[in-house]
């Protein structure tokens, strides 16, 4: 009986817990979404919130061991708190192997490091953002060169109308906000909000001629922070692969 009350107590706390640790992950990011506090202050908890899931859940993993079956409720509880170990765990891996790629502290990814698309009806947006519309210069262009080498022009054989009405309808597909298109300068302009800290992420894309067909190249810029963790050329590398599909 003392051994079932003990379990029991294991299970209800390590629950309360659990839940306490999830809810303090998930509401960093909705936080600062919601004008709750900074985002700094949304990434100081979140390893709060792991550690707290992470024991909660193994106090109720211990507690399911020799429980009861009639304890039904108490069952499922502890299910759920095993349950946000795992997932919490699962989070936390993930974000650690990205940090372990060495991504560059940058934010600016552009296939044309020589001449990198200018951003035109996104400009006012960016108005209050830390980070500026221009280009970020010949440093942030080296450390993309060393690590993204296969951030590239893309060259195709459409025509300049075909490639333009491609780009964007690609655009069209990927979970973007359009913001401006002119097919005579040949520029598609885009946002990109992220789910959890909400943080947006500007695209533009420009399409030009070339001797056997068209080209296009594409920019994606976060308006805050100093890295990205690799999320803008993920983005660019996302929207080449649909444009060729």
């Amino acid at each position: 009986m003392a051994s079932s009350k003990l379990n029991i107590s294991l299970i209800k706390y390590g629950t309360i817990l659990s839940v306490i640790g999830a809810l303090t992950v998930i509401l960093s990011g909705y936080g600062y979404q919601w004008g709750w506090w900074h985002f700094s202050f949304g990434f100081t908890i979140i390893p709060w919130g792991t550690g707290a899931a992470v024991v909660g859940g193994i106090l109720a993993g211990i507690g399911l061991v020799k429980l009861s079956p009639k304890t039904k409720n108490y069952i499922i509880a502890g299910s759920l708190s095993v349950f946000l170990l795992v997932a919490a765990l699962f989070n936390l891996g993930y974000w650690y192997s990205e940090v372990q790629k060495g991504y560059p502290p940058i934010h600016d990814i552009t296939t044309d490091l020589e001449n990198p698309p200018a951003f035109d009806a996104i400009a006012p947006l960016r108005a209050d953002a830390p980070n500026p519309v221009e280009y970020t210069g010949p440093e942030t262009a080296e450390a993309q060169r060393n690590f993204y080498e296969d951030i590239e022009t893309y060259n195709t054989s459409l025509s300049y109308e075909e490639a333009y009405a491609k780009a964007l309808e690609t655009a069209r597909e990927m979970p973007w906000k359009l913001v401006g298109e002119n097919m005579e300068e040949g520029r598609i302009e885009a946002y990109h909000k992220l789910a959890w800290f909400g943080f947006i992420d500007d695209v533009v894309i420009r399409v030009d001629t070339t001797d056997s067909g068209s080209k296009i190249d594409i920019r994606s810029k976060s308006r805050i922070g100093r890295g990205d963790l690799g999320v803008n050329a993920k983005r660019i590398k996302a929207y080449l692969q649909e444009f060729e599909n």
